[in-house]
């Protein structure tokens, strides 16, 4: 009898369970019930909004940085473009990166202790480390990082260098002379200035003005070169020319022993207003990707930019920045972060923050002046 009262209730129950796992309507005793597969809180959850998008891909590894020197070993670099198994490649940074995007960048490539590979020329010249971040003069450019050069002691460090990183850390730094000027580079270079001037069909130009002359070494070369810019009515600040006849030109020579500096390539441009300027000055060599690059400053009338040249090419300039963050103004502006001992000892007077390692107050060298 016990068993034949329990027959109804069992059965009652497979089918309650049978229903459950296809999900069905039962119809049990005129009684109507619907039984529905339950959802997960995930699946819940994700209905009632759009799923989030993915975060933005970092750009990919290695990239090349400009970096400015100080004599006492600290510098400040910011990467400005990729570098690629043909050479340099846009940095492509996102023109809507937000902070997340930034902070990922700043884990991945610019933490403390990050290693740099300095390049000075062209070639090896000892490893920076990278101490810390900046404040960046805009939010959605790539940071600027402070860092120390390992470079061999009492080495005379250009203003200008090149870094390729993150890069392992170089235990055998190589000396790299930095050339001065001399008494042939100040003949040579405005016989040359005239010569290329009037070969361009440039009217009067002994009227030429030197804005910038510096003895270099190129990469891919044993004697030292000359890099040289003249301009006739302009000058080489982000400002409109003085003339409305305004002309740049700048040049590299190397110099041959049966004939002095001759000319490897040079540049000039004709023009009169502030959207027509372009005005190139030297400032260093890289090796990145297998190629051999001059890496050249553009001043326009907006700003100053980063370009490069193949070595050894009649190629026109690849310009190796977009949008709005020329590496020059970054390196030169974005105020440095207070250390925390600093930040401890501003209440007593002390400077909390100082500029950007000096580098508006110390004249570059190998301008004009030397």
């Amino acid at each position: 009898m016990a068993s034949t009262g329990r027959r109804p209730t069992h059965l009652l129950a497979v089918l309650l369970a049978a229903a459950t796992a296809v999900g069905c309507d039962v119809k049990w005793g005129g009684g109507h019930v619907t039984l529905e597969r339950p959802q997960s809180r995930g699946a819940a959850a994700g209905s009632t909004g759009v799923a989030a998008p993915p975060p933005v891909p970092l750009p990919p590894a290695p990239f090349a940085y400009v970096v400015q020197l100080q004599a006492d070993g600290t510098a400040a670099a910011v990467p400005f473009a990729r570098v690629g198994s043909e050479g340099l490649e846009a940095l492509a940074w996102p023109s809507d990166a937000d902070a997340d995007y930034r902070a990922r960048f700043d884990s991945a490539f610019a933490r403390h202790g990050t290693t740099l590979s300095l390049q000075i020329a062209g070639e090896p010249a000892g490893t920076l480390i990278v101490s810390g971040t900046r404040v960046s003069v805009n939010a959605g450019c790539p940071p600027v990082v402070d860092a120390r050069a390992l470079v061999l002691p009492g080495q005379d460090v250009p203003r200008w260098a090149f870094a390729i990183g993150p890069a392992p850390a170089d235990t055998v730094p190589v000396r790299v002379p930095v050339e001065g000027l001399d008494d042939r580079t100040r003949t040579f270079g405005p016989i040359l200035a005239e010569n290329l001037l009037g070969q361009a069909g440039v009217d009067r130009p002994y009227l030429a003005q030197r804005a910038d002359l510096q003895r270099v070494t190129l990469p891919d070369d044993t004697l030292p070169a000359m890099a040289a810019t003249y301009l006739i009515g302009d000058t080489l600040a982000p400002v409109p020319p003085t003339s409305g006849a305004a002309t740049s030109l700048f040049y590299v020579a190397r110099f041959e022993p049966a004939r002095g500096y001759v000319p490897a390539w040079s540049v000039v441009h004709r023009y009169g207003s502030e959207s027509g300027k372009r005005a190139l000055s030297w400032l260093g060599a890289l090796d990145a990707g297998g190629s051999r690059l001059y890496m050249l400053r553009l001043t326009d009338g907006s700003g100053e930019w980063i370009a490069a040249h193949r070595a050894g090419a009649s190629a026109e300039l690849a310009f190796t920045e977009r949008g709005s963050c020329p590496a020059l103004q970054g390196v030169r502006e974005a105020p440095r972060a207070a250390s925390p001992q600093e930040e401890g000892a501003s209440g007593s007077g002390r400077a909390g923050a100082r500029p950007a390692g000096g580098a508006t107050s110390t004249p570059e060298r190998g301008g004009a002046g030397r």
